[in-house]
């Protein structure tokens, strides 16, 4: 039986991963948890102007660290965070709902989007952290969580805007496929991709 957002938030010790890094520190794959929001706030304010842009939120300090942290388990998003020694180095967020627009641009790639089955993902990781093979070593992972909550395929969370040549390569080496482009906000192209699971 799949697990349910609340199971999650009840027990987050259900989901709770060891990964090797390459400097024989070990980091922890886990759900967000309420008392997380200090960890939080110093991830997201150190994220640099490039990586704002690409991981787009309405703000990247102490408000949505604790807005994050109030929200576990109370709408359809489940978050997970990559910490060692108090450092978060990645951020990995789901959406168990889709939105409308998404069902009707995926509608024309001639795939039809199913509330239960598919869910968005956006992932971030510290510009530290970056290209040092994190993300691959959280990937398998990543779609774990997605098989144990009974998800059939994951699409990307908003897109990937075209110009994050790095995101899509690593998007690509982890079994996405590209479907088309599209405009976020009228100002930015974006790529849908889709990964079966």
């Amino acid at each position: 039986m799949a697990l349910t957002i609340s199971d999650i938030a009840n027990n987050p010790p259900l989901l709770r991963y060891e990964i090797p890094l390459n400097n024989s520190k070990v980091a922890i794959f886990r759900p967000l948890e309420q008392g997380d929001t200090e960890v939080l706030s110093t991830f997201l304010e150190s994220l640099s102007p490039t990586t704002q842009r690409y991981y787009t939120l309405d703000s990247f300090d102490l408000v949505t660290a604790q807005q994050m942290c109030n929200d576990i388990n109370k709408y359809d998003k489940v978050r997970f965070i990559t910490i060692v020694d108090d450092e978060v180095l990645a951020l990995v967020e789901f959406s168990m709902d889709l939105v409308q627009k998404d069902i009707d641009r995926f509608k024309g790639y001639n795939i039809k989007l199913k509330q239960g089955e598919d869910c968005r993902f956006g992932p971030c990781v510290s510009d530290n952290h970056q290209g040092t093979g994190l993300g691959s070593k959280i990937f398998p992972y990543i779609v774990k969580v997605a098989k144990e909550m009974g998800q059939k395929r994951v699409i990307l969370w908003g897109g990937v805007f075209a110009d994050n040549e790095k995101a899509i390569k690593y998007y690509i080496r982890n079994g996405f496929k590209e479907l088309g482009r599209f405009k976020y906000d009228e100002n930015y192209d974006c790529i849908d991709m889709i990964l079966e699971l």
